[in-house]
């Protein structure tokens, strides 16, 4: 079941962000990075959804119809790794969106080595669910053409699972090469020394979050 958490919704904020969490992972994950944006004005939804069981596609298409029934003058998205190739489909499918921005944090937009290594196993394939038949995570993703403008963060604490799995170019994450966030037609990219799943948790990702929507870049 997709489950839409709103840390905030009050009337008077007039800018919406909607944050995407990553595979494994549920929208309660967000809810740290959800509240601080709340106190800076936003109108504030971590959207959950089934990342295994559900495909992409079904889940932007449910993504898509909720965004619709939201009065808003702004919306913005903040995905986590899967989460931001999630956003980036989705408005490459539906582009008629309000204005807003964008923040990936630790996406691999050119794809995860950590994913295709799973890919090339059936147990690895088990644990990547329906994001492998639609080779998220597995291929590099088209360069960015939304009008939205897109931050990027990238963490350079080499901690987690994924160097388990795979061995990770310098600097990373962890789970996450910085190469593999970097995508053409970002507007800014900076990095913070957290690990993968720090991201969202991370006091510094959530100011540079703030500066990035009020901006568009991570200095003012």
């Amino acid at each position: 079941m997709t489950i839409h958490l709103p840390i905030s919704t009050s009337s008077k904020k007039k800018e919406t962000v909607i944050l995407l969490h990553g595979i494994w992972m549920k929208g309660l994950y967000f809810y740290p990075l959800a509240k601080y944006l709340s106190t800076q004005g936003y109108r504030t939804i971590c959207f959950g959804y089934r990342s295994l069981q559900d495909s992409p596609s079904k889940t932007l298409y449910h993504l898509h119809h909720y965004i619709e029934s939201l009065e808003t003058e702004a919306i913005h998205f903040v995905g986590h790794s899967l989460g931001g190739l999630l956003i980036q489909r989705l408005l490459k499918q539906y582009p008629q969106q309000k204005p807003g921005g964008v923040v990936a944090l630790g996406t691999p937009f050119t794809g995860s080595i950590v994913a295709q290594r799973l890919y090339a196993h059936q147990l690895g394939r088990y644990l990547l669910g329906q994001n492998a038949e639609e080779n998220l995570l597995i291929e590099s993703a088209p360069s960015w053409q939304s009008v939205q403008k897109l931050g990027i963060i990238a963490g350079t604490r080499s901690f987690g699972i994924g160097r388990l799995i795979a061995p990770l170019p310098q600097p990373n994450d962890g789970t996450v090469s910085v190469a593999e966030t970097k995508l053409a037609g970002m507007t800014d990219h900076c990095l913070v020394r957290t690990n993968h799943t720090g991201l969202p948790l991370s006091p510094m990702v959530a100011k540079l979050t703030v500066t990035f929507l009020r901006y568009n870049r991570f200095t003012q």
